[in-house]
């Protein structure tokens, strides 16, 4: 095995010495990029993926981690300015089962409930109580941290001290300090989550005494604001945008579909009702066909049948006098009254009026002038048809029709057909280039080919015999095959000192060119003489 190796490895070397300067520039170039190309791939191939081990790190524990990760001998990098650290795939839960162990990272585990678990029988109240204060805080700390957006968060709470001189005036506050990621704003319903998570983790403290900043300084949700003011404002005029968004858009499309893209313009400004109210309305009505519940009639009646001149006898009265006639005048007194209490049906209805109801509709359409072929009419017809106007509600609908301006859509379709020109161009000069480049590749590997093949066949020569026999047979056939003899003036040789010669020379050919072959050519000879 030894003796072909270095069989191989000689004929490869006279093969390469045979070769031209250029030829063999080339087959050095192109092993040095067949090694430098497979240790690149197998450095990549062997180099393991890394997964975070732990994000938004402070620097002590960012610190703490890593002489722990170099004292195991884990290889490890940094991403996000030192605040996270990767570690390949396969070794994630194993170091963070370690670094649990050891107490890492610090930070989530000094500020939070297991500051309780080092308080003893011995331990005063007020240490107590301040140690439940700052375990609170801490929780509080690390749960809107795990908000998405926010990197760190800090919460003081100021809980005054219960005693049996408390009349309840003093109640508990609270302020947040937010430092959120690079390039993220939070919204208005994060912050109000965040202060209804701070007020319902407190007894007795309300979302009007949580106040919330960020770490540039900024206010975001003051103490003494009605809890959701802001978040419900957002929403409302979101909702109000997107209202009027719809029902321009409905318009427009229309428009567009008549008129041509860009020769209507439609805006509509909507106002909505976000006030959420109840009314109850009871109606009475006389159940016909059913007698009454009770009934009840009084009466009154009096009077007088005698003759005689009527009156009132006192002291200071006269008698009365006859009539005329001489005959008095008959009188008589009725009163009477009917109470009937009927059975009454009644009728409740609970009306609720849905935040978001529209209470005014203001529409503005501007047409083109130089392509309008509908009337103004006919405009406001299916405009206001579109949008669902109501002017018995007030809504109002303006349609005004002027020149539009084309010069800038002008300019900026140029521009585009320019840019897209010129894109064009630089796309079919790269694609171009890239031929051109595939080719010369392809041209360059089928050189070095037909130069490899050129040479191998300049290098070839004649197979010698499997055997000797075959060999003298050939050489006694064609005796002039020998280098001609020099025209120097030489003893002459004889033919079978010439043909010795050749023999020698052919033999020690065939030693060079494959020494293994003559080896066993001798060995056979020599076996054949011992038999």
């Amino acid at each position: 095995m030894k003796d072909q190796i270095l069989g191989k490895a000689q004929r490869f070397w006279k093969g390469f010495l045979a070769f031209t300067p250029g030829q063999k520039v080339v087959t050095v170039a192109a092993i040095l990029a067949l090694v430098v190309g497979g240790y690149v791939f197998s450095t990549w191939a062997s180099k393991p993926s890394y997964a975070p081990l732990f994000t938004n790190l402070a620097p002590a524990d960012a610190s703490a981690i890593i002489d722990k990760l170099n004292t195991s001998k884990t290889s490890y990098e940094l991403a996000a300015n030192g605040t996270e650290i990767l570690v390949p795939q396969k070794d994630v839960y194993a170091l963070r089962l370690t670094m649990s162990a050891a107490n890492l990272p610090a930070a989530g585990t000094t500020n939070g409930y297991s500051l309780l678990d080092k308080e003893g029988i011995t331990t005063s109240e007020f240490k107590q109580h301040v140690d439940y204060q700052r375990a609170l805080e801490g929780e509080l700390s690390k749960t809107i941290s795990s908000i998405s957006g926010v990197s760190s968060a800090q919460v003081h709470l100021a809980i005054p001290e219960q005693t049996v001189f408390d009349d309840g005036t003093q109640k508990p506050t609270a302020s947040v300090l937010l430092a959120t990621t690079p390039g993220t704003t939070l919204s208005s319903g994060q912050v109000q989550s965040v202060v209804n998570l701070v007020a319902s983790s407190v007894p007795g403290l309300t979302s009007d005494q949580v106040s919330v900043s960020d770490s540039t300084g900024k206010v975001l949700s003051a103490a003494g604001d009605a809890g959701g003011t802001s978040a419900d404002t957002d929403a409302q005029t979101a909702a109000t945008v997107a209202y009027e968004k719809r029902l321009s858009q409905q318009a427009q499309d229309m428009l567009d579909k008549v008129l041509g893209v860009g020769h209507a313009v439609v805006t509509v400004n909507a106002a909505l009702d976000f006030n959420k109210s109840n009314s109850v309305i009871t109606n009475y009505s006389a159940a016909s066909g059913v007698p009454p519940l009770a009934m009840a009639s009084t009466g009154e009646s009096y009077g007088n049948g005698a003759t005689g001149a009527a009156g009132v006898v006192g002291a200071n009265t006269s008698a009365p006098t006859a009539s005329s006639s001489g005959s008095a005048a008959n009188s008589a007194y009725s009163k009477g009254s009917l109470t009937q209490n009927n059975a009454v049906n009644s009728t409740v209805e609970t009306v609720t009026n849905a935040p978001g109801s529209v209470t005014a509709l203001s529409v503005s359409v501007l047409l083109d002038k130089t392509s309008t072929p509908m009337t103004t009419a006919q405009v406001q017809s299916l405009v206001g048809t579109a949008v669902g106007l109501n002017t018995k509600r007030g809504d109002t609908l303006a349609v005004t029709s002027a020149p539009f301006d084309t010069s800038a859509a002008s300019a900026a379709a140029n521009a585009l057909a320019a840019q897209n020109k010129v894109e064009a161009a630089a796309a079919k000069s790269k694609q171009m280039m890239s031929l051109v480049k595939t080719g010369g590749a392809v041209l360059g590997v089928i050189a070095l080919l037909v130069i490899t093949m050129v040479a191998s066949k300049r290098r070839k020569k004649p197979e010698e015999p499997d055997d000797l026999d075959a060999f003298l047979s050939a050489l006694n056939e064609n005796p002039n095959g020998l280098p001609p003899a020099p025209t120097e003036m030489v003893p002459p040789i004889s033919r079978e000192d010439q043909l010795a010669a050749g023999r020698q020379r052919q033999l020690a050919e065939m030693a060079d060119n494959d020494p293994q072959e003559v080896a066993r050519l001798l060995r056979t000879w020599l076996n054949a003489k011992e038999s």
